[in-house]
């Protein structure tokens, strides 16, 4: 179904954000319209809505023009391409965002033409509900329709007062992200409503109108908000002071898994503009994972100054039909890894042989590419953990959060690797992001804590990094950061031995004042033994202290402690939809976790997994015996399922 709409214009309208002369303004659409599909809906918040149209095709009067003009076009919640076509010419797409923004296309001389013209915004092969309108087409060029007043902002350390390299975040009233232009050239990565500074200063040239700025510098830091009204040919200064809010000492903040546009081949972001965006979201240890390229950013970040800010780290994505997998450090001169291999035996141990590698992860295990899912009901149950693979399985991390890639239930790969865990194997969990982009998916959102000293963020101890990754110590942080302590001296990664009839078990949640937590639960072997609600006022830094005692178990077990709550919903951090939703219905949420505390409840000084548990009690009382059945009552339930599964196999 497509909207047939031709308008007549005598006169015409004024756009409504910022006053321009009247006669450079046509308003071709005025309305906010759903474009989709009748009887079927993406989301469920578009359940109940009205599709206006299937793709929108707009017919209106106009001169041809001589010189450049602009459109406007007002739009939410597009993942796919809706390619932009006037009198037949494609001028580009609507922006594959989320949020409201205005995307901006120009219009190319010779491209209206005398009397009727045709806009036409089609729609994508597959479903994707969006919002559209209203439509404006400026007759002038898009740099005269972008500019016309000034904002010249500086953001520093509210402590020391330097300059800091940040993210800016600049709305309309309405939260519709404003396009913009920025400067210094090389010292900014801009795109709709959002720029990127190196040192936290950036000139903005804006349409004059009312506007709400946001600055901030990822998670560890606060987030300052001002309002600005600015006029027709006025700069207006605005200085804005950051503070850091979450004592992260002792942790690098790590993102494992981004790419560029440059070598990875889609997404939009530079080399220079992906350095710019790692400094200002306050990762300090980047690893670049292109897709089967070796790409080193240290030459980039010393050109733009940015060595002394963040660590970077040469990795690569090997991209294969048979899963993806991150692997770093990797030595100078290395050779990729043949991405054609497709069996795992051979692919991850070539992996692992190329020179320098410490560390490789299994990415975004529960995504669908090329017909394959990593995590899949093909390959995995979810339930005993058994993998059809399990032999060739030799991964140190596994990705339970990727920003980029979020699931429809954020715990479902917690409860994936607990499996795994159960089943014998020794994989960390971590976050990323995989960001391909300067903002549509924010780098460092997902991340990781490794342990580590941080007092210098251009020099850690790398080989403290890669030991944390192969041992465990590491933390999961999307908006939260939880740690925990057994017995007052175990930490994530260790084997709590010299266990009494009692533990304590002590967890920590800090976030910054713009996150909330709501929720703590203490996983055993993957099943939930302790629960807390917390009432957060937004409180920075520390949210919860809490402190549970737990009978010593009767055999052992690993510890994690999860913590949760709302998702960020406003532009300057807003948590993405799945990528591959598994439900129509998505309640965003942050989340913080621990990596195990291995309780060594046997006394024997290892830790055995459940697996193994299981495994002794078939051998000591035989399979499905009534002494079998006593014995499992004394395990927890993931110990049962292994055990009650392992006849069958």
């Amino acid at each position: 179904m497509s909207l047939l709409r031709t308008l007549t214009l005598t006169t015409a309208l004024l756009l409504p954000h910022g006053p321009a002369p009247a006669r450079e303004i046509l308003s071709l659409e005025s309305r906010r319209l759903q474009l989709g599909r009748d009887g079927r809906f993406e989301w469920d918040l578009h359940k109940d809505r009205k599709v206006d149209a299937g793709r929108l095709e707009l017919h209106f009067q106009a001169h041809a023009n001589a010189g450049e003009c602009t459109l406007r076009i007002w739009q939410r919640d597009v993942k796919l391409a809706w390619p932009v076509l006037l009198n037949g010419r494609r001028l580009g797409s609507l922006t594959p965002a989320e949020p409201a923004q205005e995307c901006v296309l120009a219009v190319p001389a010779g491209t209206l033409r005398e009397g009727e013209n045709q806009l036409v915004i089609e729609a994508p092969p597959a479903l994707d509900d969006i919002e559209a309108g209203p439509v404006f087409l400026e007759l002038r060029p898009v740099s005269e329709a972008l500019g016309g007043a000034r904002l010249d902002i500086t953001v520093a350390d509210a402590t020391t007062q330097a300059g800091l390299p940040c993210r800016l975040t600049l709305t309309r009233r309405d939260g519709t992200l404003q396009p913009l232009r920025a400067e210094p050239a090389r010292e900014v990565a801009a795109r709709t409503g959002v720029v990127y500074t190196t040192g936290g200063h950036a000139v903005l040239d804006v349409p004059p109108g009312d506007y709400v700025l946001h600055a901030g510098r990822g998670f560890e830091w606060s987030v300052s908000r001002t309002e600005v009204s600015v006029k027709r040919d006025e700069t207006r200064t605005l200085s804005l002071n950051l503070i850091r809010e979450v004592d992260t000492r002792g942790w690098i903040a790590a993102d494992s898994h981004i790419h560029t546009l440059t070598h990875s081949g889609h997404g939009d972001a530079s080399v220079e503009e992906r350095l710019i965006t790692i400094a200002g979201e306050g990762i300090e240890l980047a690893i670049a994972t292109d897709h089967n390229h070796h790409t080193d950013y240290a030459p980039a970040a010393a050109a733009l100054g940015l060595n002394d800010r963040f660590t970077s780290v040469v990795g690569n994505e090997v991209t294969t039909r048979q899963g993806h997998f991150n692997a770093f450090p990797i030595a100078p001169g290395a050779a990729p890894v043949d991405a054609g291999t497709q069996d795992w035996a051979q692919l991850i141990p070539a992996i692992r042989s190329t020179p320098g590698v410490r560390v490789i992860t299994l990415n975004h295990p529960r995504d669908v590419h090329g017909g394959f899912t990593p995590l899949g009901t093909l390959q995995f149950n979810p339930k005993t953990g058994r993998h059809r693979r399990a032999g060739s399985l030799k991964v140190d991390a596994m990705e339970v959060v990727t920003s980029a890639a979020m699931q429809s239930d954020i715990h479902l790969l917690f409860h994936d690797w607990f499996a795994l865990l159960n089943r014998g194997h020794r994989i960390a969990a971590v976050a990323s992001s995989d960001s391909h982009d300067v903002s549509r998916y924010i780098l460092g959102q997902g991340r990781t804590y490794a342990a580590a000293a941080d007092e210098n963020p251009s020099r850690p101890d790398l080989d403290e990094v890669w030991r944390s990754y192969q041992q465990g110590r590491l933390l999961v942080s999307l908006g939260l950061m939880t740690t925990m302590q057994v017995n007052g001296r175990f930490t994530t990664g260790d084997l709590a031995t010299g266990l009494g009839d009692e533990i304590e078990v002590e967890v920590v949640v800090q976030g910054p004042s713009w996150v909330q937590a709501d929720r703590v639960e203490l996983f055993a072997n993957g099943t939930l033994i302790r629960k807390q609600s917390l009432n957060d006022p937004h409180r920075p830094g520390e949210k919860a202290r809490l402190l549970w005692k737990l009978p010593r178990p009767t055999h052992d077990v690993h510890l994690v402690a999860v913590a949760t709550g709302p998702g960020v919903t406003e532009p300057f951090w807003e948590i993405p939809r799945p990528y591959q939703p598994s439900s129509k219905v998505f309640t965003p949420r942050v989340i913080g976790a621990t990596n195990p505390v291995w309780l060594d409840a046997s006394g024997n000084g290892r830790f055995e997994s459940a697996y193994l548990v299981a495994q002794e009690l078939i051998a000591r009382h035989g399979a499905g015996t009534e002494d079998l059945r006593e014995a499992l009552k004394k395990c927890d339930a993931s110990v049962v399922i292994q055990a009650e599964s392992m006849p069958e196999e």
